[in-house]
């Protein structure tokens, strides 16, 4: 093997780093490279990461957003995938969405520990669903009592001729009002996502309401009643 022997010779005794009789280099020299290019790296192996290297790397991975990347190289159309934002994840037992992208991902795992702490409570469920769902949601909790809005008042739903009702909270969902643009997929996964998380995270004693709204009558090229046109405001309870 060409090039400089291993640095791993000065740990041996002196007959293990002599050459050989013949001149010929000793053969220690050049099979402990091999070790030495897997643990501590060597110039001559650029492409073989050492051992130590990366177990000093190791407290940067500890980090959501510095986890490494199992395909840096991807297409502009390929995912980026990180397995070991996966594991970081496994941690805190909780599941990454395979449908997030990487970001997502890693705000994810970053804010998963201090949400934790607030598990629980309004402000803890408001704060998942901001975070992993949209700013479209809001939590909603009925102070009772007789209560008219401007927007059209509905018994029992809005308006409590009496204290609300104990442990009851609503989830307001509001998507696609101009001029944001609305996509009935979108649409579709805010639904399902609202109801994911607020089911899983809620405490369960409690019990809620979900009420979606989107605008009135939405064409597209193509239209089907209920499936991408709307025909009055949506509110699905």
């Amino acid at each position: 093997m060409a090039g400089e022997p291993s640095t791993y010779l000065q740990h041996l005794p002196e007959i293990f780093r002599a050459d050989r009789s013949d001149g010929a280099p000793a053969f220690l020299g050049d099979f402990l490279k091999i070790f030495e290019a897997l643990l501590t790296g060597r110039a001559d192996a650029p492409g073989i990461p050492g051992i130590e290297t990366t177990l000093l790397r190791f407290p940067d991975y500890l980090d959501p957003l510095l986890a490494p990347i199992d395909n840096p190289a991807a297409s502009s159309t390929e995912p980026l995938r990180s397995e070991f934002l996966s594991y970081l994840a496994s941690w805190a037992a909780a599941t990454l969405d395979q449908n997030w992208d990487l970001e997502k991902k890693r705000e994810w795992v970053r804010r998963i520990v201090p949400l934790f702490k607030r598990r629980g409570t309004r402000d803890g469920l408001q704060e998942f669903l901001r975070t992993f769902v949209g700013n479209q949601v809001r939590i909603d909790e009925p102070d009772g009592g007789m209560t008219l809005g401007v927007d059209n008042t509905t018994l029992a739903v809005d308006t409590f001729l009496s204290d609300a009702p104990a442990y009851f909270f609503r989830v307001r969902i509001s998507y696609g009002f101009p001029p944001d643009p609305f996509d009935f997929a979108v649409w579709n996964n805010l639904l399902q996502g609202t109801r994911t998380i607020v089911d899983l995270e809620k405490p369960a004693h409690t019990y809620y309401q979900l009420d979606a709204r989107s605008p009135g009558i939405i064409v597209a090229a193509r239209s089907t009643v209920a499936v991408d046109t709307l025909i009055w405001e949506n509110s699905t309870p």
